[in-house]
């Protein structure tokens, strides 16, 4: 992403507020002779130097921009403004120590932003919208390596990323398509977790081992039906602990093929059941009998 595209949309509500306001309050209006033609001052370009001769601004127009720069009385604070001949427009703010510390500007494709950098002029934050719109907030490390991003795309799907001290992965929290989820990611750049309320709003859970395969998920249907099954690296379910609305909980296990082997059970009247099975399902024990 080029530099422009992480920078941000605040440049119209800069301009167009107080700004514009301070720039209006200059000299006092005077009066002009109706009869005078007003007096057009042409020239590539324009200096404006103070009581001891220094150049304290320039404005230039040359073949591949429009250039406007501005120096503090330590001549070291620096404004520069530049159009370029691609239609694209920025401004940069220079401390003292001639570190680029805000860049504000925007594309002719439609990118906008703003970008802060510390005093070493290293970029810190960046807020801005790419060329269809849609915005996105991005903070750095102090070395570079990018922190975290919030970002929206069209009108359901939003998301925070979180990152560790070398960009890469920890955590992400969304919304896609209108239904929240959150995401736990190892140093692999492996799911490790991941929590979703569903569009019949009811929540599931599911951990994934080093490889990525799931092993515990859980959750809660729109019935009130709550369970957790524990499953192999297969993503065969062989052990499941449930519990109903009727009253009924139990756990079940199961062999290698997901074929139920055991069963244990309290019903809704409160009376234990247990069971056993072979490899066919055929019933090799029953308590009570």
């Amino acid at each position: 992403m080029k530099s422009f595209q992480l920078i941000l949309m605040m440049a119209a509500a800069m301009v167009g507020g107080g700004l514009v306001q301070w720039l209006v309050q200059g000299a006092p209006v005077q009066a002009q002779d109706a009869t005078k033609k007003p007096k057009v001052v042409q020239a590539q370009k324009f200096e404006l130097v103070d009581a001891d001769g220094e150049t304290r601004a320039r404005w230039e127009a040359t073949d591949d921009a429009t250039e406007f720069d501005m120096w503090g009385p330590d001549m070291k604070t620096n404004l520069t403004l530049r159009i370029k001949k691609d239609g694209t427009s920025v401004i940069t703010f220079y401390d003292a120590k001639l570190k680029s510390r805000i860049v504000l500007g925007a594309t002719t494709d439609g990118y906008s932003g703003i970008a802060f950098a510390d005093k070493e002029g290293r970029q810190r934050v960046g807020l801005g919208n790419d060329k269809d719109g849609a915005p996105a907030l991005s903070m750095m490390f102090a070395n570079g390596k990018l922190a975290s991003l919030l970002s929206a795309q069209g009108e359901k799907d939003s998301v925070l990323v979180m990152n560790d001290a070398k960009g890469e992965n920890m955590a992400a929290f969304g919304n896609s398509g209108g239904q929240p989820n959150l995401l736990l990611i190892d140093k692999q750049g492996t799911e490790r977790l991941k929590l979703v309320l569903k569009q019949d709003n009811s929540p599931a859970l599911m951990l994934r081992d080093a490889k990525g395969h799931g092993r515990l998920v859980a959750g809660v249907d729109a019935d009130g039906w709550a369970g957790i099954g524990l499953t192999d690296e297969k993503d065969t379910v062989r052990t499941l602990l449930f519990s109903d609305c009727s009253g009924q909980n139990g756990m079940t296990v199961a062999d290698g093929k997901g074929k139920q082997r055991a069963a244990v059970v309290v019903t809704e009247s409160g009376e234990p059941k247990v069971e056993l099975l072979d490899q066919n399902g055929k019933q090799v024990f029953k308590a009570p009998r």
